[in-house]
Parts: structure tokens; sequence; C-alpha cells
């Protein structure tokens, strides 16, 4: 019988061994460890059994236990679901009823039992307390057949056995178990447990086999397998045959866009999660994805939305460079059509009605239209001028180059009062030169003497021959030089 036990052991503690080794954290378990056995808190009656009286004197007491060596207990466990075990438990050795006093007989119990744990169904499975309650069916072993009933047990009570009450002990019985347990995880894998039982054998009509049982193991977790090696546990793995990523649970990114491929409509071709992992479609091919594509199916460039740049006028400059994007045009001159020669004519025939006042510069208010116009020929066609002033024949010479000059500048001050661009503007004083009508004729002939005319001037050369006023102009007051006093009275007499 010893060497019998001794094999037990240690097989049990080799499986043991052997599976913690090779697993993690995982639903089987195996325990190792010691048991005992206390009849003497069992009674003739079931209410005594279990009063206060007789559980406070008998059960815990240490010398009312028929303590058996360790590894003289083996548990095999599996977890079927969130919070229940299916477990398998044997215990041996050499156990004394001392209700009886019988000496050590061989003892084997081994049957199924299920448990419900608290740890699961009250709070986190993983916890390091992990209580349960158990109840179990099994097969004990535990020879009685030497006895004959009715007999006295260690009280003095009579204890009959059997139908008739004086039948044989048996060797052989069915028993029920009930109790509870805990176990305490100092790792994942590793820890501790207690359990209690009440073994009772329902079917002796007899309570001469009844006891409590007590053990003790060291526990082992083990049994979930990594079968695609990833390091991700099968029971966490959501593609247990495939080889993955933690982030995705252990499943695979083959393409590496963040979509696993399980969620990934195109898991070999990178895309982006919005669009399922599949890439953007780019039908015309121009770089700019459909979604974002104004024309998908004509190329243009991305600055424009994926659309090409128009060409309204045809000319062969687009819109966005084109000047004049409604009017055929060259490219020297930024699609517009070549600017038609600015001539002189074509200002001085708005200036040439421009009247002065005998022996003034100031310029008479039925000008104001021609001064208007010419003002926006010379914006819009631009050009550089030259405004040449004239008087009659009336007056000394140099009075009236003076005044010729007074005069030319009165224009470029109205001209600039008129938006015309200054700087494109010079002017002179001629005087009586090309004066045609004699200083004998009436003023209102001479009228016609008295004006400014103008000159388109396009060579640098020949603008550059001339100042840029013969006289200062202030803009903002667009008033000519005033002749001295006496000087001016001296010209007047004269004329």
């Amino acid at each position: 019988m010893k060497n019998l036990k001794l094999g037990i052991s240690a097989l049990a503690l080799t499986v043991a061994s052997t599976v913690f080794a090779q697993t993690t954290n995982n639903p089987w378990l195996i325990g190792v460890g010691a048991h005992a056995e206390n009849h003497k808190a069992q009674s003739n009656n079931f209410s005594n059994t279990f009063s206060a009286n007789n559980l406070t004197k008998t059960m815990f007491n240490v010398n009312n236990f028929s303590i058996t060596p360790p590894l003289s207990k083996l548990t095999v466990a599996r977890n079927i679901g969130k919070g229940l075990v299916i477990d398998w438990q044997t215990s041996v050795g050499n156990v004394d009823n001392q209700r009886f006093n019988t000496g050590k007989e061989f003892f084997l119990m081994t049957g199924l039992g299920f448990q419900a744990k608290a740890a699961g169904l009250l709070w986190n499975e993983e916890s390091w307390f992990d209580p349960y309650l158990r109840v179990g069916a099994n097969y004990l072993r535990h020879d009685y057949t030497a006895l004959t009933f009715p007999r006295t047990d260690f009280r003095g009570d009579t204890v009959s056995n059997g139908d008739g009450g004086n039948e044989n002990g048996k060797a052989n019985h069915f028993t029920v178990s009930t109790g509870a347990g805990a176990n305490f995880w100092v790792t994942k894998n590793f820890g501790l447990g207690v359990q209690g039982d009440y073994v009772s054998t329902p079917g002796d009509k007899s309570n001469v086999a009844n006891f409590w049982q007590a053990s003790a193991s060291i526990l082992f977790r083990f049994g979930n397998r990594d079968r695609d090696k990833d390091g991700i546990l099968d029971k966490d793995d959501l593609c247990p045959d495939t080889p993955g990523l933690p982030e995705f649970q252990g499943c695979p990114d083959t393409d590496g866009d963040g979509v696993p491929d399980k969620d990934d409509q195109c898991p070999e071709v990178a895309g982006p999660v919005e669009n399922n992992g599949c890439p953007w479609p780019d039908t015309d091919g121009d770089g700019v994805i459909d979604k974002d594509d104004a024309c998908p199916t004509v190329a243009g460039p991305a600055e424009n939305n994926g659309c090409p740049w128009p060409d309204t006028d045809g000319d062969g400059i687009l819109d966005k460079d084109d000047a004049c994007p409604t009017v055929p045009g060259l490219p020297e001159y930024n699609g517009c059509p070549k600017p038609k020669e600015v001539t002189a004519t074509d200002v001085e025939k708005n200036l040439k009605s421009v009247y002065f006042d005998f022996n003034k510069a100031t310029i008479r208010p039925e000008s104001k239209g021609a001064l208007d116009t010419a003002s926006e020929i010379i914006k819009k066609d631009g050009g550089r001028f030259l405004l040449v002033g004239e008087t009659d024949k009336k007056g000394s010479d140099a009075y009236n180059l003076k005044l010729s000059k007074e005069r030319a500048a009165s224009v470029v001050a109205a001209l600039d009062a008129r938006g015309v661009d200054i700087n494109a503007l010079k002017s002179v004083g001629i005087g009586e030169q090309n004066a045609k009508v004699a200083e004998s004729a009436s003023d209102a002939e001479r009228q016609a003497d008295r004006k400014v005319t103008v000159r388109y001037i396009g060579e640098d050369s020949e603008w550059n021959k001339y100042q840029k006023s013969d006289v200062v102009v202030t803009p903002a007051k667009k008033a000519t030089k005033k002749a001295p006093a006496k000087k001016k009275a001296a010209a007047k007499k004269k004329k």
C-alpha cells in the first residue's frame, strides 16, 4: 500500500512539474498536496453532527484528524465557463477511523466535482483571492468489513449499520462531497489552495464511513495555447491561427495600413481606414484621388482641384495666366492682343480745343470735356507725351515764351488731377514760334494760336532731351508761376 501511495504521488508531481514548465496563464489546473480526515466529528445523530458544540469540540481539534503525508492528493480542474469549474480529485493514503479506532487502513477516494467560483461572477476572475463552493460524487475505498454492528463509538454511542442495523461494515462506498475552498494565487500560474468537505455515504443506510476532510495543495494553472506563436494567448486572440499584432488583438495587418486584415477589404494594398483599408481611386491618373477630384475622369492639376485649367479664348494661354482670358492674344502680351500704336494725333485731337484767355494760363471752362476724353485715352492706351504750350504773336518774345510754358504746365496739372500718371508727361513752352494769326488780328482770331499741342514720344533718346517740366507744377493746387507784378503790368501794357 505504501508503494501505491508513493507511486501515485510521484506521478502527480511529475505531471504537474512538466505541464507547468510548458505553459502560461491558462484555464487548466493541477494541484498536489496533503489531506486529513476527521471521523470523530461524525455523530450518530445528524443534528448533533452539525451542532455548534460538536463542531467546536471535535472539528477544530487537530488531534482528531488522521493526517496523510504531502503529495497524497491530486486535483485536475478545467474552467468550463465564467465562474464554473469541473474537477477530478483523488485522495490516497493510510487513514485511521478514530471514531471506531480501526487503525490505519488503505484509503482511496476519487471522483468528479463542480465548483462555483466567486471570482468571475462577483469580481475579476484573475484576482489573487479565488474562493468557491464545491459538490462532488466519489468512489471511496476504506475497509470496514472487520467491524461488526451494532457497536459503540469513542463517545459510547451505539452505532448500527445496514437495513437491520447489524450488518458488517463495507469496503467500497459511493460518497457525496459538499464543501468550500479557496485558492490564493501568488502569480498567474502558481498558487496555494485549501478545501474542506463533508463526505457522506447516502447508499450505506449508515454513517459509519462518513467523515470530514480538509486538504491543502500547491496549484499550477496551464493549458491555454498560442497556436500561431504570436505571443498572444488563444483566449485573447481574435485570429488564433494567424500571427498578428497586439494592437489588433492578435490579428495581422499585412499591408501595414492600420486596418487589420479581418476588417480590410484590400488586405494586401495599403489604404485609409475611412475607405475600409483600400486606396482611394484616381480614375484619370492625375495624382488627385477621385474623392477630392472635381473632374475625376479628366486629368488636371491639384491646384485646380483635379480639373484642367480652361482656355476660354483658345489662344493657347490658360485663363489663370491670361490677362485677357476672353480675347485671343499673344504670349508676349500675357494673352492680350498686341496693343495698337498710340499716336500724338489721338490725344492731340482732344487737346487742340483746350483754350486759354488772353494773357492767361488758366484753362477755359469749355475745355473740360476735351481734357476728360484725353485723360481716358492716355490712361487706357499708355505712352509718353510731350505737351507744348503756344501763344499768339501779341507781346514780347520773352514774355510769350514764359506764358507758353505756364499754359503747358496747366494742362499737365489738369491731366494729373484726372489720374494720368504725371511721370508719363513732360511740358515745354515755345511762345509765339508757331503762331499763324497776325498780331493785328482780333482777340477771337488770335485765340486759335493760344493752345497746347501734344507729341507722342517713343524713343528714350528723344524723351530724355526734355526736362520734367519747364514750369514747376504743384499737383494739389494745379497752379502756375505768377510773373512778378512789375513785369506782369509791363507785359499787359505791351499787349
